[in-house]
């Protein structure tokens, strides 16, 4: 019996390779939940912009960014069944249907070929580009299409028994081949003006073509035919048969991997395959892939992807870069990872697993090998107590576990050997991987110190470090010293130092064969830790589960280098900690975050990492090893952390203005077919779609938008959707600034120049128009007071002029009054000769006064003539005793300077009534003219008669002919000061300035 299990044991470690080498690739489904128009794909196809087209019984659908945009016969598609897809030389997309011809669209609008345009059939199968032709597999034959005049040709037909169904096309030294499903191989013969059909390879039951390099593969019925292009045109016809299943498609990647999608059709061994070796290997479940109806592959070499169609579940996305493996390992649930002897050692639920490079499992120890050594230890009768030590009683082993009830804690490296430990004891294994020793300890954390001495943490009872293990003789710290660690939860040896790291108490040195407290000892303060490690620089990386991550440098006194906030991290709960060069790896149930310099990355299931619950985690040269509760991920950290693709470009895919969408003619391919948008004031909520181009990831974008460079942007968001409610006139700029977390770069990008025109009340046409009117208005009414302002001057001056004559003619009387008193004072004297020469002086100065009494101005010199006419007159009353004097200003010019007519007559009048009398003693009269500026002439009229005192007495006696010309003067002339200005003195006399504008 023994060495039948001994026999059977060998087999199970001989199998274990064959086993355990599967990893899976990083896959997701798209189905009709997720914007897919039918679950039936009939046809796959990248276009030159590297985007998807699925054709579906229900349309077609174009994929980007994981999001789905569907055409279908409402948008002028010729039939909604899709069979095939393809893109000419110009960039025209062509679509082959079942039932309704072939459609072709050119951006803006579709044109549909049918019978009644001379397509051989309506039932098309495959549409194939060469030049500038379009080739139209259909169930009777082929046609081909001119993609330049839309003009169609059909070739004759060969003779054949069934229908002459087209499926597949290929070219090879510059001419087109195709297969018929019931007859076979052909070429079509473009020599002559008229294409012809010729038979090439005639058999049975072709279903597909794959042409890579001179090898020819034709899937065939329940396997595939393989042909030398070069033997088949030297007249070999012979073909390798092999494989399974009806092959619909193929397709290579950038490994030379080909891919084969099949569909048994009577059987049920469909599914992806590769081709190597003239093999066919079912690789669904590796891909990811559950359907078995599969009729498309296709193969994405800018992003590494395949995408494969499936008959009932949609598509599929298979990620080949395999930065992110995944092996379900058996679906164990992984506790540590260890390298050792260059092998990977695996701990899980089941024991320890040894595996070599290619991940194949070498040995292994099983819970069963655990058990026998504890009880090896158990029977031999030791005192188990003693070897406990009596403090570890709260927390002492129970020897009788059973073996499927085995927890395993973590493995720990050191020296030539590997310590486990679990409820049941630890287990030192050695460089064989064979258990060598047997602790009877429960420790939840153990760990070697910087000195090669086992620490052993005890639940509640404080910590030991052991001097020899043989003999378990130890040191034992208590728990009731504040330096002894508590409540540990990792253990580190950096240089010369080793960490211990407390969920409750900080953080613990093991220092000179002494524990410290940084927190009792007041160094940190923080209590809180979960996770440790070092990076690149020797510096220690720690965080709490629920915290912040710290960079700090102990390396000769504590200090803290960087904090990574807990609002920085995406995710709440932190699961492992690592370091790979300048990279902090922080793993939260979110995926990982990939940390530097302030900027961090998400890595989740979208770029394969599908369960983010992490149980451990390892480094290993320049490979992230990461444990789950259903196998592990292995992370190629080099490929990780390169530079990233991240968005070239945005294009908007829709504009609704005031929630009516822009008609289709404002777009071309699906795009918005401008960059500028000029709407009305009235038209002013836009909603903008828009599509990010040239990421990987979709999901990982997150979006802001601002309208101009000096406004804030907007709160990020994960949606591909701008709104723009009511907006003032006025130009706007949108920019949307893209963050890529996996990428971890942002950009910014101008989509739309947005103009909205101003009210027309607003626009400079209608102020300039409204200026002109309002201008024409004021100038009407400026020009209408203003001429009415004219006639009442006009009619004013008149009215002054009428004053002024009245006012000349009072003066006259006055004045003649005057002179008439004289005369008869001569008379009565009997002084004839005087009184005839008064006469006769009187009479001159009468004729002087009718002519100027007319004027209204008369020049300085006849106002000087005119003077001394009247002066004369009066100093015969006086018997010429007063000595007059003029006085002109040489820059009075006397001919043609104007005042008004006899304005100083009254005043030199006044001189004779008043200033003097016979007891004046030398009495003098001066008369002055000066300009004192350039339009302003300063008259003065001085005498040396009678004092202020007397004058005062004799105001009363005024000269009426002084109130009148001060009453003229206000009418002929506006200054601002008194143009009359009388001043008397004591003793000298009076002085009148007059001051006039000429």
């Amino acid at each position: 019996m023994l060495s039948q299990n001994k026999f059977l044991f060998c087999v199970y470690l001989f199998l274990l390779p064959i086993i355990t080498i599967g990893q899976n690739f990083p896959s997701k489904n798209f189905t009709t939940s997720d914007g897919l128009p039918n679950n039936a794909v009939r046809a796959l196809f990248l276009d030159s912009k590297n985007i998807l087209w699925i054709g579906t019984e229900n349309g077609v659908s174009r994929m980007e960014n994981g999001t789905f945009t569907t055409i279908d016969e409402s948008n002028g598609l010729g039939h909604n069944s899709c069979w095939d897809i393809t893109e000419d030389t110009d960039g025209n997309m062509w679509f082959a249907s079942y039932g309704g011809g072939v459609s072709k669209f050119d951006g803006k609008k579709f044109t549909v070929f049918r019978m009644k345009d001379g397509l051989l059939a309506n039932k098309t199968r495959k549409v194939f580009p060469f030049k500038n032709k379009i080739y139209v597999g259909t169930e009777q034959g082929v046609s081909i299409i001119d993609i330049k005049t839309n003009k169609l040709i059909t070739p004759k037909v060969p003779a054949h028994k069934e229908d002459f169904i087209s499926l597949a096309f290929v070219t090879y030294r510059d001419v087109v081949y195709f297969t018929s499903t019931f007859e076979g191989l052909f070429k079509i013969d473009e020599s002559s003006p008229t294409p012809r059909i010729v038979p090439v390879v005639l058999h049975k039951n072709s279903y597909s073509l794959g042409l890579f390099g001179s090898t020819l593969y034709s899937g065939n019925e329940t396997y595939i035919n393989k042909y030398d292009f070069d033997e088949i045109l030297s007249g070999n016809k012979t073909s390798l048969n092999f494989g399974k299943s009806f092959v619909w498609q193929f397709a290579k990647d950038n490994r030379n991997t080909i891919f084969a999608a099949a569909w048994g059709v009577y059987t049920p061994d469909g599914g992806l395959y590769t081709i190597a070796d003239d093999k066919m290997t079912d690789v669904s479940t590796i891909y990811g892939i559950d359907s078995k109806v599969l009729l498309n592959v296709v193969y994405d070499k800018f992003n590494d992807i395949l995408y494969v169609g499936s008959n009932d579940n949609g598509i599929y996305q298979v990620r080949l870069d395999q930065i992110i493996n995944y092996n379900p390992f058996q679906s164990t649930s992984i506790i540590d990872f260890e390298n050792f002897n260059h092998d990977k050692l695996i701990l899980d639920n089941k024991g320890l697993k040894v595996l070599n490079a290619k991940q194949e499992i070498t040995n292994s120890i099983s819970l069963e090998d655990f058990k026998k050594s504890e009880m090896f230890f158990y029977k031999k009768g030791q005192n188990i107590l003693k070897k406990q030590s009596a403090e570890s009683r709260d927390f002492e082993l129970n020897f009788n576990i059973p073996t499927n009830e085995i927890e395993f804690y973590e493995i720990v490296k050191n020296q030539n050997s590997l310590w486990i430990n679990s409820n049941i004891g630890i287990f030192e294994i050695d460089k064989n991987y064979k258990i060598v020793h047997y602790l009877p300890k429960h420790s939840l954390k153990i760990g070697f110190g910087y000195d090669n001495k086992l620490i052993e943490t005890i639940t509640y009872a404080g910590v030991r470090v052991y001097e020899n293990l043989k003999t378990l003789e130890n040191r034992h710290y208590s728990k009731f010293n504040k330096n002894t660690p508590q409540y540990i939860v990792k253990i580190l040896t950096n240089n010369n130092k080793t960490y211990l790291l407390s969920v409750f108490n900080g953080i613990y040195v093991y220092e000179n064969g002494q524990f410290r407290s940084y927190l009792a000892d007041g160094i940190w303060k923080e209590k809180k830790f979960k996770h440790i490690t070092k990076n690149n620089k020797g510096q220690l990386i720690l965080a709490a589960e629920f915290g912040d991550v710290f960079i700090v440098d102990d390396s000769k006194s504590f200090k803290i280098l960087k904090t990574i906030s807990k609002k920085q991290i995406i995710g709440n709960t932190i699961l492992f900690l690592e370091s790979y060069k300048d990279y902090v790896l922080i793993g939260t149930e979110k995926g990982i975050n990939i940390y530097k310099d302030g900027i961090v990355r998400l890595i989740d299931k979208e770029q394969g990492l599908k369960d983010c619950r992490i149980t451990t985690s390892q480094i290993f040269d320049n490979t992230l090893w990461l444990g789950t509760q259903k196998g592990f991920y292995t992370i190629d950290l080099n490929r990780l952390i390169a530079t990233q693709l991240t968005v070239s470009e945005i294009g908007i895919s829709k504009i609704a203005i005031n929630n009516i969408p822009l008609k289709p003619s404002f777009y071309k391919w699906f795009r918005y077919n401008s960059k500028q948008l000029v709407s009305d004031y009235k038209h002013n909520s836009f909603s903008i779609d828009f599509v990010p181009k040239g990421h990987p990831f979709p999901n990982k974008l997150k979006f802001r938008y601002r309208l101009n460079n000096n406004n804030r942007w907007s709160p990020y968001t994960e949606k591909t959707n701008v709104f723009l409610p009511y907006l003032p006139y006025g130009n706007y700029n949108v920019e949307i600034e893209v963050f890529d977390m996996n990428a971890g770069k942002s950009k910014v990008f101008t989509i739309l120049q947005l103009y909205i025109q101003p009210p027309f009340w607003l626009n400079w046409w209608f102020i300039i128009l409204i200026i002109t009117v309002f201008s024409g208005i004021i100038a009407f009414v400026f020009l209408r007071i203003k001429r009415k302002s004219n006639e009442k001057t006009i009619i004013q001056r008149r009215i002054a002029e009428t004053k002024l004559e009245a006012l000349l003619s009072q003066m006259n009387p006055h004045f003649t009054f005057n002179a008439m008193n004289a005369i008869q004072d001569f008379i009565i004297s009997n002084d004839i000769e005087n009184s005839l020469l008064y006469v006769s002086e009187f009479s001159k100065l009468i004729r002087k006064t009718l002519e100027n009494s007319s004027k209204q101005t008369i020049t300085i010199e006849e106002e000087i003539e005119y003077l001394e006419a009247y002066i004369t007159i009066e100093n015969m009353r006086f018997d010429n005793r007063i000595d007059f004097e003029i006085q002109i200003s040489p820059e009075v010019d006397t001919s043609f300077t104007k005042i008004p007519t006899m304005l100083l007559q009254p005043f030199v009048e006044n001189v004779f009534v008043h200033a003097f009398n016979e007891s004046s003693i030398s009495p003098k009269l001066i008369i002055s003219f000066k300009m004192i500026s350039n339009t302003l002439l300063e008259c003065k009229i001085i005498d040396n008669g009678m004092s202020l005192n007397t004058a005062k007495k004799s105001k009363l006696h005024q000269s009426k002919g002084i109130q009148l010309t001060k009453e003229r003067l206000s009418l002929l002339q506006d200054l601002k000061n008194d143009s009359i200005k009388i001043d008397f003195t004591e003793n000298n006399g009076t002085t009148v300035t007059i001051l006039l504008l000429v």
